[in-house]
């Protein structure tokens, strides 16, 4: 969302996903003044000093620069777009607005685009799934938060080989105990008095303890915060994190307990030295100090606002702020001044109408996967969506009852079928869900009301979007062929276990442990974007895979390493 002054009055554009629209919004007039259809759906938008908007268009692959029109109630106009890697979200444009940055989730891509014509100037691979840009004035670094990882990542913009490095961001318990992060969906900068000298930046994420549980009982939930919300604040100059020994084991109760943990931060904002954090799940705006060490500790407020809040904006000039709550489909105005109320002052309701390719129920089951403070689903405020992250997963290996775990991918996979988890124990999805609500100690949803709330959410599982990939060039189309040939071939087996890529739905003994447990066969679909590998996480790329699990599941040992990377690239493509 993007706030602009035309003709004395406030215009909000608002990214709007589930419609694949642009939203015209009088903030003054407290009306929606016009909707631009676009050919995806938006993930994140930037206006230009010339009223131009450039927007991120997620499940298309593609960016877009839009003209507005002479008047504000008419549709913006399409002037150009171009493709990107596989699902472009965070959107950055320089402040000469000479070059644009687009970061692609599921393509891991920084790209930098020529702002006037879309032309690529250069691309550079990154980490797994990047979210947010930030580029420091200077033009010397950008700065990329990722929704899964420990790291914001660094691309140093005027080496010609454009050097990546990273900040870690785990949090240390000691010499040996760490806790993982993740849900960096923000990023924004702290300027002080010389705006060219950035020198601290703000992630709110999450810090993640993958030992929670015990694998003595069963349960892996707990009364301490799996997933403690926090504020990383990274020294740029240093390009470190601060308070990196900081101990944010602490119970419920310093966050505010499980009704207010911001665990799924989604959108950000500062004004002065205070930071505007928008959180899904709770449905509230914090205000935070943004001077402080971690500033998710020092809350000087918050707002409640409509369900969904995922853009926020601030009017420069004036001590007001707009939410764009998307599961709501409503705008809405917060009064900024000391003592004002905490409801907002202003509500603008785009549309009544479900979202297109949602029924009434699988909307339902939207919201309930992102609740992070329903006692029913855990009992340390986590939500479905906490460890599966726009329906995928976290990439930890998780401590549970029965071992270590990898969380598994859930969009794009939940129609493959019966059974469900590592073992294979449960027949039926409903049993899944609720055993797993069980075990992260939970109440379950089960009977009455509750029951359907939990058909709500099975039905939401099904329709989940799923990454959409970006088109391959003939080289790779070809490497992919070869791949699939491979795959194919009794000789390597692959195909045995996971028809077309899918899974049989049995079981086999391929950790060949001393106890001869069996482990479900899962599917492949996505496999590519879900590392570590394994039901234990222990190989870190799809390659390490191939090569150490020749004989137990499949036989890839002979192959070259031309085959292997062509079977690889098949894995990718599934």
């Amino acid at each position: 969302m993007a706030l602009v002054r035309q003709a004395e009055r406030t215009i909000a554009y608002v990214a709007d996903a589930d419609r694949h629209a642009l939203h015209t919004v009088d903030i003054d007039g407290r009306s929606l003044l016009a909707t631009t259809p676009l050919a995806g759906a938006p993930s994140q938008l930037v206006v230009l000093a010339d009223g131009r908007v450039a927007v991120s268009l997620h499940d298309s692959n593609r960016v877009a620069l839009l003209e507005p029109a002479p008047a504000p109630e008419e549709k913006l106009a399409p002037l150009c777009e171009a493709p990107t890697p596989s699902e472009p979200t965070g959107l950055f444009v320089t402040p000469n607005e000479a070059t644009m940055f687009v970061a692609s989730g599921w393509g891991r891509t920084l790209t930098a685009f020529v702002v006037d014509t879309l032309d690529v100037r250069y691309a550079v691979p990154l980490p797994r799934e990047p979210r947010a840009i930030y580029v420091e004035p200077s033009g010397r670094r950008a700065f990329v938060s990722h929704a899964i990882g420990d790291q914001i990542s660094i691309v140093d913009l005027e080496d010609p080989l454009h050097v990546l490095r990273s900040v870690d961001l785990r949090r240390h318990n000691g010499e040996t105990s760490s806790r993982r992060t993740g849900q960096g969906f923000v990023l924004t900068a702290l300027v002080g008095t010389n705006p060219e000298r950035v020198t601290r930046l703000l992630a709110p994420m999450v810090s993640v303890d993958g030992d929670a549980g015990s694998i003595s009982t069963e349960t892996y939930g707990s009364r301490f915060l799996a997933a403690a919300p926090l504020v990383a604040v990274v020294d740029t100059t240093s390009e470190s994190l601060l308070g990196r020994d900081l101990s944010v084991l602490g119970g419920l109760d310093d966050v505010g307990g499980p009704e207010k943990a911001c665990t799924l931060p989604r959108a950000a904002a500062l004004v002065g030295d205070r930071l505007l954090l928008g959180c899904l799940g709770v449905d509230a705006v914090l205000e935070l100090d943004a001077r402080a060490r971690d500033p998710m500790h020092f809350e000087r407020r918050r707002f409640r606002v409509p369900a969904g809040p995922m853009g926020v904006a601030v009017e420069p000039g004036r001590e007001r702020a707009v939410i764009w709550s998307q599961f709501a489909a409503a705008v809405s105005v917060l009064d900024l001044h000391e003592g004002a109320s905490t409801k907002p002052v202003v509500e603008v309701v785009v549309s009544k109408e479900l979202p297109p390719g949602l029924t009434a129920v699988e909307a339902r089951g939207r919201i309930l996967f992102h609740a992070t403070n329903d006692p029913r689903i855990s009992g340390d405020g986590r939500a479905c969506a906490s460890c599966h992250i726009d329906g995928r997963e976290d990439g930890i290996t998780w401590q549970t009852p029965e071992g270590r775990h990898q969380t598994i991918m859930l969009a794009g996979r939940m129609n493959e079928g019966a059974p469900f988890g590592w073992r294979g124990e449960t027949t039926t999805l409903r049993h899944h869900v609720g055993r797993t609500m069980k075990r992260l100690a939970g109440r379950g949803v089960f009977s009455g009301a509750d029951s359907a709330d939990l058909d709500a959410l099975i039905a939401y599982l099904k329709v989940m979007p799923a990454p959409v990939r970006a088109e391959a060039d003939e080289a790779r189309r070809a490497l992919v062929a070869r791949g699939r040939a491979l795959f194919d071939d009794p000789q390597q087996g692959c195909a045995t276990c996971h028809p077309g890529g899918g899974t049989d739905r049995a079981a086999y003994d391929v950790a060949r442990s001393p106890f001869r447990i069996p482990f479900d066969t899962p599917s492949l679909r996505f496999v590519g974007g879900t590392a570590p590998y394994f039901h234990d996480g222990r190989y870190a790329t799809l390659g390490d895979l191939l090569r150490g699990v020749d004989g137990t599941m499949g036989h890839t040992g002979s192959l070259s390493q031309d085959g292997l990377r062509a079977l690889e690239a098949y894995l990718e493509d599934l």
